[in-house]
């Protein structure tokens, strides 16, 4: 193996580790914890608005529905020091049973500290109710395993 191909293999797996994280960090840690995987002037387009930079990220989701965040498969296609990163969800809220499930497009980037997200769109493909039985043991967030 080149060293090239041992340098694209660590950075998608950089990547793959900042879009696990993203899901995680949603649920278990505190909220600033997931803006830091975010560049400073960070885009994130959801919902026919365009958020810019992490303190209108922070003023909006923060407000979001808590649930769990399932990561689907993910495409990467590196380009140097930034990727175009294609990947599908399903999100199951933790206070009603509205699901969405759908895609994610992010242009992620390498910086001093590793790989940030500095562009995302979300592409909700289907919204539906989960049944009644689904909705027992509500979860609280954060997550803890104590």
């Amino acid at each position: 193996m080149t060293d090239t191909e041992l340098t694209q293999m660590a950075d998608e797996m950089a990547i793959r580790c900042l879009l696990d994280e993203y899901c995680l960090r949603l649920e278990v840690n505190a909220f600033d914890e997931w803006l830091d995987l975010f560049t400073p002037d960070t885009e994130y387009n959801v919902f026919r608005r365009t958020l810019r930079g992490r303190e209108e990220l922070s003023t909006m989701l923060s407000l979001a529905p808590h649930g769990v965040h399932i990561p689907g498969a993910t495409r990467i296609e590196l380009n140097g020091d930034s990727a175009e990163v294609l990947q599908n969800y399903f999100f199951v809220p933790a206070t009603d049973n509205k699901w969405n499930a759908g895609w994610y497009r992010r242009i992620v980037v390498r910086t001093q500290h590793g790989w940030k997200i500095a562009k995302t769109w979300v592409k909700i493909g289907r919204i539906g109710e989960l049944a009644e039985e689904g909705s027992q043991g509500k979860l609280s967030f954060p997550v803890t395993f104590n």
